[in-house]
């Protein structure tokens, strides 16, 4: 057992390989039909699929799994309620498992790009392929003791995509995709009723409108503060350090009392616009009657695919140089070029292909750097930089072995 535990931990070197392999497989022949015989076996196998440097050590559960000779059970969360169960084997890779679930859905991965994601609270960080399954479980095991964290499973890049002909599974992948976009607030709101969107969106989970049926407007629908109140000064605040003087003797605890008024003030403005956004909402969801589950659909995704970055994975990020007028944007990142969009503004300031682009990384962590030709390198501050790097990888991938595959 000491042994299984330590193969499923740490990657031995080539030498120890060797021998590992020579002593499990003398253990087969000399204890045949023995527990010993059944743990030589296991082992085997676990050599066999070939064994990498864990990141975190074993969760407490696959442990438990390992003494008893089985892999660790665990779920894998969709869209709509979702689950699918999963035996993560030691050396399960995140590759490995998004194309089991490809498989067992009969989603064919040349059509669209899938990935798993790491998803904490209403923040997802993507899995990278090689990543294995089991130190993800065993990272949240550590990191969020008791706290609500899945592995979730959805789309990552999108390829082809026709709302007429495509898969009806693989279009309700791209459907809650928009949807998610729409809830995170990461759509245009200028040439777009977003509320109109969150209520046909109610349409396809609940059918017609009823006083009766209830729901949470920020499950639809992102509700900010106004944005002529987002920086107006606060009750007994002030913007220099004197008046800092003016809270006495400038103590802790009326810091503290100043800080929850702030917030109490802005909780109230917050829960004042929610009710405003729910009450524009169902004056649409009411338009919407007898739009049965699948027109509700159609029209949501008819209405987003008028948007250029239709499609893109949409990142908020903070523009280091003064180039732009404003420096809080987003940035587009799509099969065939990237963009750069004021937020919540449909047109882009700034379009690029792949092919203007020189290179792409990260100087540093949540900093990301793209260097175009003929233009000044762009470089932005964002806390998702891994996500953005693997994006534009994937599509470039993509675009290079269309390429290739075309006949001269």
């Amino acid at each position: 057992m000491f042994l299984l535990c330590v193969l499923i931990t740490f990657s031995p070197s080539r030498k120890i390989l060797r021998y590992l392999k020579f002593h499990v497989q003398r253990n087969t022949q000399k204890y045949s039909g023995t527990e010993m015989y059944k743990s030589a076996v296991y082992a085997e196998g676990l050599l066999s699929a070939g064994i990498k440097q864990r990141e975190f050590v074993p969760s407490r559960e696959e442990l438990k799994k390992t003494m008893f000779l089985k892999d660790m059970p665990a779920t894998i969360s969709c869209y709509g309620g979702w689950n699918c169960k999963v035996a993560v084997a030691p050396t399960l890779t995140a590759r490995v498992a998004v194309a089991r679930l490809l498989s067992g859905m009969g989603l064919n991965p040349k059509h669209n790009k899938y990935a798993l994601f790491e998803r904490h609270g209403n923040t997802y960080k993507v899995i990278e392929d090689r990543t294995i399954i089991a130190d993800v479980i065993a990272k949240f095991e550590r990191k969020y003791p008791g706290e609500n964290w899945v592995i979730f499973f959805k789309l990552f890049g999108i390829v082809q995509f026709n709302i007429t002909k495509c898969d009806p599974l693989e279009l309700v992948f791209l459907y809650e995709l928009v949807c998610d976009q729409i809830r995170r607030g990461l759509f245009p709101d200028d040439k777009f009723s977003l509320t109109e969107l969150a209520a046909l969106r109610l349409q396809y989970l609940q059918g017609d409108f009823s006083p009766d049926k209830e729901y949470t407007v920020s499950d639809v629908h992102r509700v900010t503060l106004p944005a002529d109140t987002s920086n107006k000064p606060r009750k007994n605040s002030s913007g220099t350090l004197r008046g800092l003087g003016t809270l006495g003797k400038g103590t802790i605890r009326k810091l503290k009392d100043l800080y929850t008024d702030t917030e109490r003030e802005d909780e109230l403005l917050l829960a004042e616009e929610e009710d405003k956004a729910r009450n524009t909402i169902n004056d649409y969801w009411k338009t919407k009657a007898g739009l049965s589950k699948g027109a509700a659909q159609q029209e949501l995704l008819k209405l987003t695919t008028r948007w250029l970055a239709f499609g893109y994975g949409i990142f908020e990020v903070l523009i280091v140089d003064n180039r732009f007028r404003e420096q809080e944007l987003w940035l587009a990142v799509g099969r065939n070029d990237i963009g750069i969009y004021p937020r919540n503004k449909s047109l882009p300031l700034e379009v690029h292909t792949y092919d203007s682009i020189i290179s792409f990384g990260a100087p540093q962590v949540n900093v990301f750097r793209i260097t175009i030709e003929g233009h000044a390198p762009l470089e932005m501050s964002t806390p998702e930089f891994l996500d953005i790097a693997r994006l534009m990888k994937t599509y470039i991938a993509i675009m290079v072995k269309m390429k290739q595959e075309v006949p001269k």
